[in-house]
């Protein structure tokens, strides 16, 4: 009844708005990914309740039949996915598209995962350009591939009843590195395209100028801000899910979220050839939508052929595993960075292998795994990437060995980019580390916090790794990374996942804090609040088997963060070093494990670090009378800033009562190269620069080096890195 009464509504809407003039009803989806049947959390009968081609069919049929201008647009990312696209490569797909009559579609960057020759062949077998719709990409130079400007155009122009529309496509830079367009090249979008947009505007006199962009959402509210002319992007690229348009200037900015879950709706008043209003809705693409029998059946026998195959089985059909609950594959936020899906792939590669670590990046996982039977299917959409001509799977995995120097430049190379870019994020097996979000780029890692096997990791002791083999040429790129036996084994992402999860069925991972983003405990408050969420997480995971030293952790967190309200940091800082004591005897006992016991005590003497930093150090005062407004309340040795340094780097250091201070510095062998301080300093907060120079006034060679404070009873030593 509720549906019924929306659609009467909307109806109504476009009643009224033809009235007042010419209406344009432009719907859109983005990033399907080879999804043409439903996905997602299964119902009794074990059908995914979310997407699917054949519901798709219906709505675009419904709103065909009562709107009068209706566009479908495709915003990049149709292949790769599932094993429809590792048996028929996208060629169902354009036809089916064809079908439903797409009026547009951008390139997406997985549309060249198998590089120009195959996009070319595909588009043949489907008859574009003559029998399709317009493939667009107005920033991709083909002038190294002629016969690709022959598939691809930058823009194409529609009349839909009054209103002249112009269409152009953008692709994502990054298919330059993250796919394999070459020799083609993808040019920076702003660079192009207030060109194309004149173009359509005032070349062609169009009313209405849509950006179909395969950007990712914060280019494409770059694209909004900076360019003049356009009306709508509708986009794509980042998966973003848009319950309503982004408004910049006169530019509405669309995003449909991923896998045809739901279809995007824009409805355009347009009166004098300009945008005068307008209406938006995400329409679910779910059970309630009944499939169109047409495409149900075609569907069901592209599903049987694959089945049939020999290298696939029973994918659709035979549940291989069971996740007893949802394993999520979202970028964590706050503290804690790690997530279910990374954790529990990273695993499967370490059991796989036997080697030291194992490394899934972010960028690498599709989709969630919802709770529930698992068919072969529904673990391949979280792993798709890649396409073996033999076997049919994606990616294989690479065994290879590198030193502690590469791994510390592969982690900062990880956090480079982000929050901005996240798909070289690493998700890792046996391996934890932290960095801060808040320091630049190229110094974010605390490299005193890597661990591997819970030891801290030895800058110049040889590990293995396991990754897939896509990942290999990035490693290569990374400055400083250096690696050797490097061996691409037989066994693939897809399969070795698939077993680990059917050998541990019923499967449950969770986010237990194996990478940490410190910029969490940078306000001491929130710090404390972020830790005892923690402490949370590792009741639920079994990582702190004794449910009430959880509890009594949670608590005394709590108590931290309500002393640090009240200025109290002594009093906080005492619970803190309490509950490190109290950690290691726990871990003794065996009611926490060891390595939680250890990532705990580091994180808690962070956020002692912070509360130093930005309470005492800036002599914030006490209301209680108990910590001094101008004197630091403890002594603290801080990370060197920036790390790593070339050639200059600061160190910061607070001293409670005026002391004899040592500082030094001592190369990896414990070898003494400089000292910094010897004399009396008072109470207070000191900062010392070290140039990079020994004591005989030679710079010393790159590498890592440990810097040791004395202050009368108190020693502290912290590791940083020269780099040349």
């Amino acid at each position: 009844m509720k549906r019924l009464l929306i659609w009467g509504v909307l109806i109504a809407f476009v009643l009224v708005s033809s009235a007042l003039g010419d209406t344009l009803t432009v719907l859109h989806l983005n990033d399907t990914h080879s999804h043409l049947l439903p996905y997602g959390p299964k119902d009794p009968s074990g059908k995914g309740m979310w997407g699917g081609m054949a519901r798709v069919a219906t709505l675009v049929g419904m709103n065909r039949a009562t709107e009068p201008n209706v566009m479908l647009l495709h915003a990049g990312d149709l292949f790769v996915g599932d094993f429809m696209f590792q048996k028929y490569v996208g060629i169902p797909e354009l036809e089916i598209m064809k079908g439903l009559g797409y009026d547009a579609m951008a390139l997406g960057n997985h549309e060249f995962d198998l590089y120009p020759s195959t996009l070319k062949y595909v588009l043949d077998q489907a008859g574009f350009p003559g029998g399709g719709f317009p493939i667009l990409s107005a920033n991709l130079d083909c002038s190294a591939d002629p016969e690709m400007a022959y598939f691809v155009k930058p823009y194409a122009i529609k009349q839909c009843g009054g209103v002249k529309v112009g269409i152009f496509g953008l692709i994502t830079e990054f298919v330059n590195s993250g796919s394999n367009p070459q020799p083609l090249v993808a040019l920076p979008p702003l660079d192009v395209a207030q060109k194309w947009i004149d173009t359509l505007k005032i070349g062609h006199g169009c009313d209405v100028v849509i950006l179909l962009s395969h950007l990712g959402i914060d280019m494409e509210k770059a694209v909004a801000a900076y360019t003049s002319g356009i009306d709508v992007i509708v986009g794509g690229h980042s998966h973003t899910q848009l319950d309503q348009p982004i408004k910049i200037g006169n530019t509405l900015v669309l995003q449909a979220g991923e896998f045809a879950h739901y279809l995007g709706k824009l409805h355009l008043i347009v009166e004098g050839g300009a945008v005068v209003g307008y209406d938006y809705q995400l329409m679910p693409v779910d059970q309630n939508v009944p499939e169109a029998p047409a495409i149900s059946g075609m569907l069901a026998y592209l599903a049987a052929g694959v089945e049939a195959d020999p290298r696939f089985g029973l994918v659709f059909s035979s549940p291989v595993a069971q996740a007893a609950i949802d394993l999520d594959k979202n970028f964590g936020n706050g503290l804690v960075m790690d997530n279910p899906l990374g954790n529990l792939i990273s695993d499967a590669y370490r059991a796989s292998t036997g080697t030291d670590i194992g490394i899934h990046p972010q960028g690498f996982i599709n989709q969630p795994i919802w709770a529930g039977p698992l068919v072969g299917n529904d673990i391949f959409q979280a792993v798709p990437y890649g396409f073996d001509q033999t076997s049919g799977y994606g990616l294989k995995l690479a065994t290879l060995e590198t030193d502690g120097m590469s791994l510390m430049a592969g982690f900062e190379f990880a956090v480079y980019n982000l929050p901005y870019f996240t798909d070289f994020f690493l998700q890792a097996s046996n391996l934890s580390f932290a960095y801060n979000s808040s320091k630049p780029a190229g110094a974010r890692v605390d490299y005193a916090s890597i661990t591997i096997g819970g030891q801290p990791i030895n800058p110049f002791g040889h590990y293995t790794v396991t990754v897939p083999d896509g990942v290999v040429p990035f490693l290569a790129q990374i400055p400083g990374f250096s690696m050797w036996n490097l061996n691409i084994t037989n066994t693939f992402m897809y399969t070795v996942t698939r077993d680990f999860m059917s050998a541990h069925s019923p499967v449950a991972y969770y986010r237990q804090g194996r990478i940490c983003d410190l910029a969490a405990l940078g306000d001491p408050v929130k710090g404390a609040a972020a830790l005892a969420d923690l402490g949370a997480r590792y009741r639920g995971n079994g990582m702190i088997s004794r449910v009430g030293l959880a509890d009594q952790l949670m608590m005394k967190y709590a108590l931290v963060g309500k002393h640090l309200q009240y200025g109290r940091q002594t009093a906080a800082r005492a619970i803190l070093l309490g509950m490190n004591a109290q950690l290691a005897d726990q871990a003794i006992g065996g009611f926490i494990d060891a390595a939680t016991a250890a990532r705990l005590q580091y994180l808690n003497g962070k956020l002692i670090e912070s509360m130093a930093a930005g309470s005492s150090f800036a002599g914030k005062s006490a209301t209680d009378g108990t910590d001094s407004p101008s004197v630091p309340q403890s002594f603290a040795l801080l990370q060197n800033y920036p790390n790593p340094f070339n050639p200059t780097t600061q160190i910061d250091f607070a001293l409670p009562t005026p002391s004899t201070v040592v500082l030094e510095v001592f190369n990896v062998l414990g070898q003494r190269v400089r000292t910094l301080v010897n004399e009396p300093m008072s109470a207070g907060v000191h900062r010392v620069e070290w140039d990079g120079r020994g004591d005989d006034g030679y710079s010393v060679a790159s590498g890592v080096y440990y810097y040791r404070l004395t202050a009368e009873t108190a020693t502290a030593t912290r590791k940083m890195m020269l780099t040349k």
